[in-house]
């Protein structure tokens, strides 16, 4: 039989692979297929690199077709002129001829048939023409696209054809759910399980009552019968009907532990696919759960409910939520479901006996039945577990595979615990495994659920404990399973039960136990001096307990614990000192550890792992201490130690951190010429001023000696370090490397961030040849950077002095950065020329850098002039930052860079108008631009769908009061070419909502009741909505604005769970006036994919707008506006002649009101009344109409914070 490679599902990295041809897809259906797709978990690779026409397929893009359960081909017009997409194509049927079923093709005829793929007619007979020219010396790889192309055109797919694209969306989104398994069906989820098929009925029909409402339901049952069984199986059958699902397992034990913060946290982040929520406190939280979900859709599942505070601060109100949620919640006490206030509750009951019998013969028999000879057997011990799935499941993979005798003696110890709880029978399970079985199932039971896998693994085998196969064991034995995130996890009956078995060593003398968890019971032990020698393990939660909460024990509390082997502990006190620490530890953890030094008759052999984060230890032992077996020591925050120990006896060690000590002032050498270390930690031990003078280190590697603000040396590198990747010296006071640098050849990261005293670099730099990044931000004093090999550089603030050489005619480079560099007055010419102005001075040429996709010049001291007119040939640069610099104008040439769609050039306070930018732009950052006054014909060129400019505190442009029309004229021109505008948006200063828009309010929300264009003659093509907001000036102490370094202001429509957003940084706005957010948005765009929901043509609709970021936004005013094609039409033939005319004159129309221009600019359908063109009321509305907000689209939901130093300003809609 021929041998397959069979690929297993959790194999696959990608659900999807996405084939298509970004110019004609990317900024439309492709965004929206892919948006539609994470909403739902679906895993997609997408490469949206633009590689120039014929670069070969990397080997990286080859991998990740490997590596996708699904290949999706989005077959466009110009699919086939693109051999990157036809290369992707081949790579995809080869593959699936290879595996077969295992890879799955779905083609997507977009805007072409499939019989013009299948017989390459049409636009792809014109591309073959092309093909065969250029390939014509190897007309076998044209060959192949064609035979790849009729393969997949002959594949049953998706044909847009006149459909509705969001339906067509939302139906390739269900195919490819249902495709990658994120929607299982029903026989795979209940295949493996038994009598759950009932429960799910009874419980699909509470669901599915009021389906506009939101609806709350209990679960409830005694332990073990299947509550969360249940709760999972629901969640994975209908997640994907809801806009956001979220389970919240274990909330009794996770509140206990972590806190309602950390379940508040988990909540938005899994319904919001919010990565950080930035809440504080619980009531924080609230306020954002309340806020942010009252228009979504969602799914919420509260698991094993204890108390009514858990479920108040979860879901305390139905209100929370959008029209059609619904809240399940599970919990042992039905008392507390009915407090809460659930609708319905379902009380689960034991399976019947065939349904037991079922699951049993499962487990104990792997088949539906039980074998012959064991049929009276099994029926018995059915009888004995009184029907509840888990005792079944236990015990039926415990009696797997034993013989009838091992039966009938089980069976009769079930009859004389007949009388007794669950517990006891799932001890006989427990009983039957061997001893090393036990000790693993009682130290997870104890100390370790919940926790890694690869932790708890490593931690029991510090025990000798042969983790690997015991958790395996148990894990077949159905004791102990892995959780998401690869966790250890029990039931909580099985827990309980191990708990007691340790409790049952001894009732009354907890120090005549094994094991010790609780808090009680060990400040007990400690003070008492009750320990013996029974106690192993030892593990007190200090990280749960406030700081100023203090365990007490005596000197010789450890002294009868010969046989401690885990020792966790921290906060602990002892007055009379510490006379004793068993050495059969393997494991220490003692956070805080209150003495000078470790006692010295501690000489544990079998050492492993020693914690003591901020503990007051000066010298941890003298001379030689033969620990033979330690491979962490970690010792960060020490703050009196003083120097570090002889490790010539710690062969072994691999990890040791000593961040934060910082009175540390003795390296010994024996650290920098060990051979096992691999990662050494000294960041901000301030003290250190310096090392020993040679290292060798053979298997370092990453040494961070950031923030030793003394430390003036590094050592000579002696013999080769080829294991070291990164070296972090930044914040230190080096003045210089050695020579011996070069000997770190694998060196990838070397960080000299805020090396203010380095002078320079050795030539010997060169020799890294496998350097990717080199970071000199800060390098004041930096004369000379000789690197020819890097693919990034990050240098900011540094004086370079030499650019021609080392920066501006590397061609490989693709993101460079000079934040903050001082252009030097001293660079050799030709380099660096005089401009015109004979005031500044000017950049060298760019033409080198061809490559560059991003370059940021902000605060660069750069003049008028500075900018070499050659920027226009980086025909690679995708994103420019100019922020915080002086010059007046931009060149001219900026418009030819055609890939370029974000500019950033916030604070440049000098800057007085803009010039037309790119045709691809898609985000202006103009914010702090204090002397900007007009952006006549800015966009002009402008053929991006997607425009955003944002204008915050560029209060002189109050003063053009008719700008914005000719820049919403400009964009409005677009819809009478092939690309329509989807989204346009604009912040600028303003206060009035302009006078023609049809609907207005005060305050932060508006409704608009049965919509008077739903029934004109006219065609609807888009909307304006907008709102006047206003920052309040704040105290830099009010917490709520520390955790919210970025202003974000968002329009919500009530129907829908998609928001507007946009979002600039705290300094702006503190100006003290009102702005104006204005964004349009396309009729088109409104149906699309998950935009569906913002189509106004549905009766009457209601938009609020809210501040997401604390209580400093001000929203006083909002509006709405529909545009019609007759109103673009009559709107481009008034704004251009009243601009030919009037040359933006507002004085000379103030004078000629008869012209009465103004009312031409906007019309409104024949209900409206025209705008008096009187000077104060023109001024008004014309200032209005100059303020659109600035707007990116993003299929994300919500933005993430950006660092004051980090370009900032994006909107999102998503």
């Amino acid at each position: 039989m021929a041998c397959m490679n069979i690929k297993k599902v959790s194999d696959w990295k990608y659900d999807v692979f996405l084939s298509f041809r970004g110019e004609d897809t990317r900024k439309n259906f492709t965004d929206h297929l892919c948006a539609a797709l994470d909403q739902k978990g679906i895993i997609v690779f997408r490469d949206d690199k633009e590689l120039e026409r014929g670069k070969s397929i990397s080997p990286g893009l080859f991998k990740a077709i490997e590596e996708s359960r699904i290949s999706i081909i989005v077959f466009s017009r110009n699919y086939a002129h693109s051999t990157w997409c036809l290369d992707e194509l081949v790579k995809i049927v080869e593959l699936k001829s290879t595996n077969g079923q295992q890879q799955v093709i779905f083609p997507i005829f977009y805007d072409v048939e499939p019989t013009v793929v299948r017989k390459q007619t049409a636009s792809f007979r014109e591309a073959f023409s092309k093909h065969e020219e250029t390939f014509r010396m190897n007309i076998e790889k044209v060959q192949k696209w064609r035979d790849a192309l009729k393969k997949v055109a002959n594949i049953s797919g998706w044909e847009l054809k006149d459909r509705n694209e969001s339906e067509f969306i939302v139906d390739i989104v269900k195919d490819i759910l249902k495709m990658s398994s994120k929607i299982p069906a029903k026989f795979d989820i209940f295949k493996d399980l038994v009598g759950i098929d009932s429960r799910w009925k009874k419980l699909r029909f509470l669901i599915d009552k009021e389906l506009n409402g939101v609806r709350m339901i209990g679960i409830c049952g005694m332990g073990g019968i299947g509550k969360t069984t249940l709760a999972r199986v629901v969640y994975d059958l209908i997640a994907h009907e809801f806009e956001g699902s979220s389970f919240l397992a274990n909330v009794r034990e996770i509140s206990e532990k972590g806190g309602l913060i950390s379940l508040q946290k988990q909540l938005l982040s899994q319904l919001l696919k919010l990565p950080d929520s930035g809440i504080w406190d619980v009531y924080d939280g609230l306020k954002m759960i309340g806020t942010r979900l009252r228009y979504r859709r969602v799914l919420l599942i509260i698991d094993d409910a204890f108390d009514l505070k858990q479920l108040e601060s979860l879901a305390g109100e139905r209100e929370w939520f959008g029209p059609g949620s619904r809240i399940i919640i599970t919990s042992r006490d039905e008392h507390l479901l009915t407090t809460y206030g659930v609708d319905e509750v379902l009380k689960l009951k034991e399976l019947h006996d065939d349904e037991a019998l079922q699951l049993f013969c499962k487990k104990a028999f792997k088949t539906h039945q039980p074998w012959k000879e064991y049929e009276q057997l099994s029926k018995y011990v059915v009888k004995y577990s009184g029907g509840l799935p888990l005792a079944l499941s236990v015990l039926g993979s415990f009696l797997c595979g034993k013989t009838t005798k091992e039966w009938e003696s089980s069976i009769q110890r079930l009859k004389r615990d007949s009388e007794k709880d669950i517990l006891d029978i799932l001890q006989i399970s427990f009983d039957g495994l061997k001893e090393i079985e036990r000790k693993i199932f009682l130290d997870i039971a104890c100390f370790h659920r919940g926790k890694s896998r690869d932790y708890v693994t490593k931690i029991l085998d510090y025990c000798d404990f042969d983790a690997v196969i015991g958790i395996r064991v148990l894990i077949d034995k159905s004791l102990i399973e892995i959780s998401s995130g690869n966790r250890l996890w029990m039931h909580d009956l099985l827990q309980e039960m191990g708990q007691q078995i340790v409790k049952k060593q001894s009732p009354e003398e907890p120090g005549k136990r094994s094991r010790l968890w609780k808090q009680e019971d060990i400040h007990h032990v400690l003070t008492k001096n009750t320990g013996t020698e029974v106690i192993e393990g030892i593990q007190y939660d200090y990280s749960s307990q406030d700081d100023d909460v203090h365990l007490s024990a005596s000197a010789k509390a450890f002294l009868k614990m010969t046989n401690l082997r885990m020792l966790t502990i921290g906060n602990v006190q002892l007055p009379e000192g510490l006379e004793f620490l068993p050495n059969e530890l393997r494991f220490l953890e003692w956070h805080g550890y209150p003495f000078k030094s470790l006692p010295s008759n501690f000489q544990p052999e079998n050492f492993f792992e020693l914690n003591m984060c901020y503990s007051r230890m000066e010298r941890m032992w003298s001379g030689i201490k033969p620990l033979s077996n330690l491979k962490i020591m970690r010792l960060c925050n020490a703050k009196n130690l003083i120097s570090t120990p002889d490790l010539t006896g710690l062969p072994n060690l691999e990890e040791l951190d000593l961040r934060g000590c910082t009175r540390l002032r003795d390296i010994h050498p024996s650290l920098l010429l060990h051979k096992n270390l691999v990662s050494v930690n000294l960041k901000d031990c301030t003290d250190l001023t310096t090392l020993p003078n040679k290292i060798a280190m053979i298997h370092l590697r990453k040494l961070v000696l950031s923030g030793c603000s003394k430390l003036k040396k590094f050592p000579e590198v002696v013999g080769s370090m080829e294991c070291l990747l990164e070296l972090f010296l930044d914040g230190t006071a080096i003045e210089e490397l050695p020579s011996s640098i070069q000997l770190l050849n694998g060196l990838i990261l070397l960080n000299l961030e805020k090396c203010t005293h380095l002078v320079g670099l050795p030539s010997t730099i060169n020799d890294l040849t496998s350097l990717i990044t080199l970071n000199l931000s800060g390098c004041s004093k930096s004369k000379n950077v000789g690197v020819e090999s890097l693919e990034g550089l990050g240098s900011s603030r540094t004086v370079l002095r030499n650019p021609e050489s080392s920066i501006f005619s590397m061609q490989n480079f693709e993101a460079l950065s000079f934040l903050g560099w001082t252009l030097p007055q001293s660079l050799p010419s030709p380099y660096l020329r005089r401009s015109s102005h004979n005031v500044a001075l000017r950049l060298p040429s760019l033409l080198g850098l061809c490559s560059l996709t991003k370059l940021d010049l902000s605060d660069c001291n750069l003049g008028e002039g500075a900018i070499p007119s050659d920027i226009g040939n980086l025909c690679s640069l995708k994103e420019l930052c100019l922020s915080k610099n002086k010059f007046i104008l931009l060149p001219e040439s900026i418009s030819c860079l055609s890939k370029l769609w974000i500019i950033d050039l916030e604070e440049c306070k000098r800057l007085q108008s803009l010039s037309q930018l790119p045709s691809n732009i898609e985000e202006v950052r103009l914010n702090g631009c204090a002397s900007l006054g007009t952006l006549s014909h800015a966009l002009k060129l402008c053929k991006s769908i997607y425009t955003a400019i944002s204008c915050m505190d560029c209060m002189k442009l109050l003063d053009n009061k008719g700008l914005a029309m000719l820049m919403l004229n400009e964009n409005l021109e677009l819809q009478e070419a092939s690309k329509s505008i989807a989204h346009l948006s604009i912040v600028v200063p303003g206060s009035e909502i302009p006078k023609c828009f049809r609907y207005q309010n005060e305050g932060s929300s508006i409704i608009v009741e049965r919509p008077s264009f739903l029934y004109g003659s006219g065609k609807v093509v888009g909307y304006a909505i907008c709102c006047v907001f206003y920052v309040h000036k704040h105290s830099p102490g009010i917490k709520s604005f520390r955790s919210y370094p970025t202003h974000q202001l968002s329009c919500h429509k009530k129907d829908s769970y998609i928001s507007s957003y946009i979002d600039f940084r705290e300094k702006f706005g503190q100006a003290g006036s009102d702005h104006l957010w204005l964004f349009y948005l396309s009729h088109e765009e409104g149906e699309k994919g998950y935009l569906h929901k913002w189509n106004f043509e549905f009766g009457n609709f209601m938009l609020s707008f809210q501040s997401d970021s604390g209580p400093g936004l001000e929203v006083r005013r909002c509006g709405f506006h529909p545009v019609y094609v007759h109103q673009v039409e009559e709107f481009d033939q008034a704004t251009n002649q009243w601009t030919r005319s009037l040359s933006f004159n507002l004085n000379e129309l103030h004078q000629n009101p008869a012209t009465n221009q103004w009312n031409q600019l906007m019309p409104m359908s024949s209900t409206l009344p025209l705008l008096s063109p009187n000077h104060a009321e023109f001024d008004q509305t014309a200032n209005q109409w100059a303020q659109f907000s600035t707007w990116k689209y993003r299929q994300t939901l919500f933005t993430e914070d950006k660092d004051d130093d980090e370009w900032g300003g994006q909107i999102w809609f998503g």
